[in-house]
């Protein structure tokens, strides 16, 4: 038995060292940027992978200047084409926002990256209906506020010898191997991304109703001590000389609907109301010729319910840096009243001239 154990010794440990030097090389989550290599690791499909425990990392081994940072919730994670607007503000600009991420999980990711990163100017804040949830907002959070603006080993060591990241390297290179292409095809790929026809587009639209209904929207009580939270944060952000401009995420008629079906409506315009007495934001969910586009294979500002596309995530980036134009509205304590009356207007006209979308949400979250 002592050289079978001292065998299987030797076998883990050839197997750890290999693990790690593969990893490091591969790097499916774009953290260590040592090299990429055409059909090994240039692609990284798995990058979004295990977010909760990468974006930190990656901020910390990124010695480059960052300008400006969004953080959110996949309802702004979705849209947001980081080089567009790098492009447009002239700015380095990174998206630090987490799927399904939390108020506080927000604050926590912006507050790291002004605290690793100084030199941020701005910070843009995408505020989310149910993430003011009572429910929700009490139990969501993930994130660890940092204690070191250098990276640590309880931080660098499952990047490097986990078995999910030994999985996404395997992915990686798979991956890359299969779809062997140059750098301006992969450039082309991803730009044909913003035309791409949605042929599964009711499905996704359908499903996502019914995470809403059943998630977030069947037990839903605002929570206003949320906005303190946002508060407390704006004052950190000042103290450190950083501009944090907020923005209500964009959102499709279907799901303000699925909120109306839900008795909701008005804790809807409450949460916006409250968000007006306290900051200025930019509303990107007012109901528009955008997010009433009829769903079938042909759509192009949504992807579902609540996730818009990259097509109108680069009209808003034109809104942001070029000049202000319909896809939002800047909204104040003293335009607010005006803005709510307007979209319950349309909210109550768009229902009356399309009764069969209503009918569908109805059937959809049944």
């Amino acid at each position: 038995m002592k050289h079978y154990n001292i065998n299987i010794l030797i076998s883990l440990v050839l197997f750890t060292i290999f693990s790690i030097i593969f990893n490091y090389i591969i790097d499916p989550f774009d953290i260590f940027k040592v090299i990429k290599k055409k059909g090994i690791n240039c692609e990284k499909p798995c990058s979004y992978k295990q977010e909760r425990m990468t974006k930190i990392p990656q901020l910390k081994f990124n010695k480059n200047n960052i300008d400006y940072i969004f953080v959110g919730s996949s309802k702004t994670q979705w849209w947001l084409n980081t080089d567009y607007h790098s492009k447009l503000a002239g700015k380095n600009i990174l998206s630090m926002g987490l799927s399904s991420s939390s108020i506080q999980e927000s604050i926590i990711m912006a507050e790291n990256s002004i605290l690793i990163h100084p030199e941020i100017k701005k910070v843009y804040f995408g505020l989310d209906f149910f993430s003011f949830s009572s429910n929700y907002y009490e139990t969501s959070v993930n994130i660890e506020r940092i204690t070191d603006t250098e990276i640590t080993k309880k931080e660098i060591m499952p990047l490097l010898i986990s078995l999910d990241t030994l999985k996404y390297s395997f992915q990686t290179l798979f991956y890359n191997i299969k779809n062997n292409k140059s750098d301006n095809k992969i450039k082309n790929e991803q730009e044909s991304q913003l035309t791409k026809k949605n042929k599964r587009a009711e499905h996704y639209f359908k499903e996502t109703i019914k995470k809403y209904d059943r998630d977030y929207y069947s037990d839903y009580k605002l929570n206003k001590n949320a906005i303190k939270e946002i508060m407390n944060f704006k004052d950190f952000a000042q103290k450190r000389n950083v501009e944090v401009i907020y923005m209500v995420t964009p959102t499709h008629i279907t799901d303000i609907i699925n909120i109306k079906e839900h008795g909701l409506l008005k804790e809807y315009y409450e949460f916006k109301k409250i968000l007006a007495e306290n900051v200025n934001y930019y509303d990107l969910s007012l109901i528009n010729e955008y997010n009433t586009e009829s769903v079938n294979p042909e759509i192009k500002y949504f992807r579902d319910s609540i996730h818009a596309t990259g097509v109108l995530g680069n009209l808003f980036a034109e809104n942001f840096y070029i000049k202000q134009n319909n896809t939002a509205e800047y909204i104040t304590k003293d335009n607010i009243d005006y803005f709510i009356m307007r979209d319950n207007h349309n909210l109550e006209d768009y229902i009356n001239k399309n009764k069969e979308v209503v009918t569908k949400v109805k059937e959809w979250i049944k």
